[in-house]
């Protein structure tokens, strides 16, 4: 009788053993696949970030105006190539040929002796004018927003009341936060603003 619980004993032993072992090793296999799945992926996503195309308007005196496919990274440059380059009347001053662009950016190309409608009156450049004639939001006076095509002067208050009490908008789409800008107004001047 003591033999025989020690043969099962023995038994016993050995099928937990053996099950560890097996449970051991059938753990450890799916993680090193995962793993190789994981970093696989993350070269994935880095690599569609490089190639992803941004889609750019660009109008006023260039030789063909419209919609662009980029890629990302491109330049104003880039994109003045793909449009044809200048008008013999464009003014190739106002823009930045070197700026990085983005994804749904308007590009507007002016006239020689057209005037910077986002610009003041004053002797110095306008800091706060983008070199494609938008106004920066985040920065521009009240005189400044107010040289905006439906931005008047209790709406360009409310926009630098709103920017002192909750700092820099974040997106053109933040001024709908503020009063008397809704989807309607926010659509007549997004073309002529940005956030920087």
């Amino acid at each position: 009788m003591n033999k025989k619980k020690k043969i099962i004993g023995s038994i016993v032993i050995l099928v937990i053993f053996t099950i560890f072992l097996i449970t051991g090793y059938i753990l450890s296999r799916p993680s090193k696949d995962l793993n190789s799945k994981e970093v696989f992926n993350d070269a994935t996503v880095v690599e569609s970030k490089d190639n992803k195309d941004m889609t750019i308007y660009i109008n006023g005196e260039v030789k063909k105006p419209g919609v662009y496919k980029l890629k990302s990274g491109s330049r104003v440059q880039d994109l003045l190539n793909s449009a044809g380059g200048f008008n013999e009347t464009a003014d190739k001053t106002k823009l930045n040929l070197a700026k990085k662009l983005k994804d749904e950016d308007y590009i507007y190309v002016d006239k020689q002796n057209d005037k910077n409608p986002s610009a003041s009156s004053g002797s110095n450049a306008n800091s706060n004018a983008a070199s494609d004639g938008k106004v920066n939001i985040n920065t521009a006076t009240k005189e400044q927003l107010k040289t905006v095509s439906g931005i008047g002067d209790v709406t360009a208050q409310k926009i630098i009341d709103y920017r002192e009490k909750n700092g820099s908008f974040n997106s053109i789409e933040d001024l709908k936060k503020v009063g008397r800008i809704g989807d309607k107004s926010l659509e007549k001047i997004k073309d002529k603003i940005e956030v920087r």
